[in-house]
């Protein structure tokens, strides 16, 4: 059986450039609320109901992450990638990848969750475009 694949693309075109993932997700309940939570980026979103929790993941979370990420250099945000376990493509500079474990003891301590917690996988994509800023350095931090 071949094992889940976390993915990301970056596209660097003059002025516009455009992000594109595909990110294995666990979504649980806690204390009233739902949760998602991308293992491979280290990032989370909560809502009242999984609706709510998919609205926050794709418009705020994601997109916050893919607006950080264009602000830099491709490098940097290889670098960045490549900090989370992510692998550069031998065949597009652009294309990363990170072969994906669920590690469901580490999420139950992570987020200090009792062992019968029930969580369910799925996969969360997300595509983005943006216009460069020119007035912005590559690799100005917010």
């Amino acid at each position: 059986m071949q094992k889940p694949v976390d993915s990301l693309k970056i596209n660097y075109n003059g002025k516009e450039r455009s992000v594109t993932g595909s990110f294995n997700s666990v979504e649980f309940e806690n204390e009233g609320y739902t949760i998602i939570y991308i293992p491979s980026l280290r990032l989370s979103a909560y809502g009242k109901n999984l609706e709510e929790a998919h609205e926050m993941m794709g418009g705020v979370v994601l997109q916050d992450f893919a607006e950080t990420l264009v602000q830099y250099s491709v490098d940097r945000v290889i670098k960045e990638m490549k900090d989370l376990g992510f692998k550069q493509s031998p065949f597009f500079k652009s294309v990363l990848s990170n072969y994906f474990h669920m590690d469901k003891e580490g999420i139950l301590r992570e987020f200090d969750l009792s062992e019968d917690i029930i969580m369910q996988e799925r996969l969360v994509t997300h595509q983005s475009g943006y216009l460069a800023e020119s007035s912005m350095s590559n690799d100005q931090v917010n």
